[in-house]
């Protein structure tokens, strides 16, 4: 009966790939529509917004300016609460009113029975701006010159010098030393669901569908905002076409289309259309630095400054992505003597978003980037160059000089194994035969250590039905994942039963008592756990029934597979479907919960890519493979799924999708040219393969997480494939094919 560690088909498949499944846009509710006026300039005073033709045209409920708005808003959006108490300058976040700070900053709200009216009236409200200066550019930004916010006095929101050990001393020893520099433009997540929102209030109550991974920390949010008790909001996650952290996050636009309709006591819709969608955005930074090491590839001490841009406010969960970057930043690495400067920088810019991995791809990136210098410098293989400087399985659990604790592991033995695995060094002798024909290819390695499981807690409850059928509610929410079927597995193996008994709930704060959310590969490891421990507590609690039905001691009752019996008189037995028919109409509800802690864990892996190169500068991908050690594999197909979906998302990231902005702040790609990876340019073939005796976390499921690895280290394996393939010499991301033929 034990399904953990198969296949198992995910429960939801079937609606989803019948189209039979409603996201927010299906939802069949009588609503009011909503559409934004939105600023052509990166920074102007708003002199003056005329409604009167908006109002004229025919549909047309209402058209709310700040004014109006901001009447509602108790109190501005602010930053995930647990974040550890750092000096961030953080600017006021309403709703523009009279300034705005970005292309796209939304004006004004137009209301209208449907979405097309709306849009006739968005064209009609005639908005009098005066420009002033803007700063796009964070090298700019960092001058001061033209502030973002002038009630801050700097454009520098955060500044903070991470140090460890003596980078000084390690510098005057090392036989070497070297510059790294690494330029990540900006992103967007673009999700298959683009962001939505149905709020509707009534009687002082507010309900709010919404396309979030956290619907309790939506629901406390919207509560402070408005000034609503929190026992008169309810946030309900339908059916989400997907996350990647950008429906972790509040923007200004759902704070708007509630309070819309706050003020008209009404249901309003808003969705976001494709190019509402690329505003949020994500992953901009750069990063300067110096490397000491000898000539062993012996690496002894780094220092560097990294520069994030924030755009023009500080967003929800923005705040993690520096101390993640840093925290990070060793990655699996000895290195002690380390100096980085970090800074968060405003422009004049839509606001940055966290993105799948949220600082982890980004410390990752920097020490892989550090590792191929060091490989290069001395001529070394990349594969050695790790080798040498890995922490060993004598050292863990290991603290890295910033205080990530990798909790268990062994990087070399894994690494050793890995290249054998992925046939590393078949695939580069491969590489050099097809280069003496003249072809451009080349193979690319990576080793990760990533951090999940984070923030704060997470609850689940189990409930017995009286058809035997066991709910278990939820305080994350899948965003597609297929997670609630590994939960499911988990529940279906702790109480022996059929995982067609098990159903899984989430989303609804009136349902689900409380929650955190999904992120950070955080679910199967945190909320599986938590739900093992609540379905112990359900059994046992199952255990006591059945001995008052068979009229025995407690102790006496042995379990297996769905019937309970005595151990004195094997006679005196009763199944589990009889005594949930009985009990729950006899003793009333049957149930347990529990919360669990999140105690952050560290999976970690190799990934190595395949590459050519054709003469126009395009990469064909032939090969994109990884050696994974997440832990206890709950279900082999959803963590396949999860490496193959963040491998062709790393594809995107490292060589596709980048948001264009001119010199004015004008973002000038649409969803025709943003160039998310199709099955065309995805991997020719990809290969997931899990560690045979996995380490296991030190969580009931033993599991580590899986949802972000894929990207985590299979950005910087494509980036050193191109590297081998082109002979170029690469810092910036993503890679055009100009920077592969110029």
């Amino acid at each position: 009966m034990t399904v953990v560690g198969k296949s198992v088909i995910r429960q939801d498949v079937y609606n989803y790939v019948t189209g039979k499944i409603a996201y927010l846009d299906d939802l069949n509710m009588r609503t009011l529509y909503a559409g934004f006026v939105r600023s052509p300039y990166p920074h102007a005073l708003i002199k003056s917004i005329d409604v009167s033709d908006a109002l004229k045209t025919p549909g047309i409920v209402a058209v709310f300016t700040g004014r109006e708005i901001n009447k509602v808003i108790k109190e501005p959006i602010k930053i995930m609460p647990t974040y550890p108490p750092l000096p961030w300058k953080i600017a006021k976040w309403i709703f523009a009113e009279n300034e705005v700070k970005y292309v796209g900053e939304p004006v004004a709200l137009v209301v209208g029975f449907d979405k097309y009216s709306v849009r006739d009236a968005i064209d009609r409200v005639n908005v009098d701006y005066e420009q002033l200066d803007y700063v796009i550019d964070i090298r700019e930004a960092k001058k001061d010159k033209v502030l973002v916010h002038k009630e801050l006095s700097t454009n520098i929101a955060f500044g903070m010098t991470f140090k460890s050990g003596n980078p000084e001393e390690s510098f005057k020893k090392a036989e070497r030393t070297a510059e790294v520099r690494l330029f990540h433009d900006r992103l967007s997540p673009s999700p298959m669901e683009p962001r939505g929102i149905i709020s509707t209030y009534s009687n002082g109550y507010l309900t709010v569908y919404m396309t979030t991974q956290s619907a309790h920390m939506m629901k406390y949010e919207f509560s402070r905002i408005f000034g609503i008790p929190s026992s008169k909001v309810r946030v309900i996650a339908p059916a989400v076409g997907g996350g990647f952290g950008s429906k972790l996050t509040l923007t200004i636009e759902d704070i708007a289309t509630i309070a819309s309709s706050i003020i008209l006591n009404n249901t309003v819709k808003w969705v976001a259309t494709r190019s509402e969608e690329l505003l949020v955005q994500a992953r901009k930074f750069d990063f300067n630095g110096t490397i000491a090491f000898n000539k062993d590839g012996t690496l002894l001490g780094v220092k560097g400054t990294v520069d994030f841009d924030l755009g023009a406010y500080v967003t929800y969960a923005e705040p993690v992505v520096p101390l993640l970057t840093i925290s990070a930043f060793p990655n699996g690495y000895r290195i002690k003597d380390i100096e980085i400067l970090v800074n968060a920088i405003y422009t004049n810019t839509p606001p940055i978003h966290v993105f799948r991995g949220a600082g982890k791809p980004e410390g990752v990136m920097l020490m892989e980037k550090i590792m191929n210098v060091i490989a290069d410098e001395l001529k070394m293989d990349e594969a050695e160059v790790r080798l040498k400087n890995l922490v060993s399985s004598s050292e863990m659990p290991y603290t890295n000089p910033f205080g990530t604790v990798y909790d268990t592991g062994d990087y070399k033995g894994h690494l050793l194994e890995g290249v054998k695995k992925l046939e590393y060094y078949t695939w580069k002798k491969w590489a050099e035969e097809q280069k003496r024909e003249g072809r451009k290819v080349g193979v690319g390695l990576a080793f990760y250590v990533e951090l999940t499981a984070l923030e704060r807690w997470e609850y689940v409850e189990t409930r017995l039905t009286e058809t035997g059928d066991v709910l278990v509610l939820i305080g994350s929410s899948p965003h597609g994942q297929g997670t609630e079927t590994g939960i499911a597995q988990l529940v279906a193996d702790e109480l022996q039963i059929d995982i067609s008994k098990v159903r899984v709930i989430w989303g609804d704060t009136d349902v689900v008592k409380a929650g955190v959310g999904t992120f950070a590969s955080r679910t199967l490891t945190v909320t599986g756990s938590a739900a093992i421990i609540a379905s112990k507590s359900l059994l046992e609690k199952i255990r006591n029934i059945a001995a008052k039905l068979l009229k025995v001691d407690p102790i006496e009752v042995e379990y297996s597979n769905g019937v309970f019996q005595s151990r004195n008189d094997p006679n005196k037995r009763i199944t589990w479907d009889e005594i949930a028919k009985n009990a729950v109409l006899q003793f009333g509800d049957i149930s347990a919960n529990a919360q669990v802690d999140a105690i952050p864990t560290a999976p970690y892996g190799v990934h190595m890519m395949v590459v050519e190169v054709d003469d126009f500068g395009k990469v064909n991908v032939i090969h994109a493979m990884g050696y994974d050690d997440i832990g206890k594999v709950i279900n082999p197909a959803l963590a396949e799924a999860q490496i193959h979906g963040g491998f062709v998302q790393a594809l995107g990231e490292a060589v596709y999708e980048r948001i264009v902005m001119t010199e004015n702040g004008q973002i000038s790609t649409t969803f025709a040219d943003y160039y998310i990876p199709t099955t065309v340019e995805s991997p020719n073939r990809i290969a997931s393969l899990f560690a045979e005796k996995p380490h296991l976390s030190n969580y009931p499921s033993g599991t580590k997480g899986v949802g972000e690895a894929g990207i985590v280290g299979g950005i910087m394996a494509y980036l050193r494939a191109i590297e081998n393939a082109t002979g170029k010499k690469i810092d910036k991301i993503p890679i055009s094919p100009e920077d592969l033929i110029r």
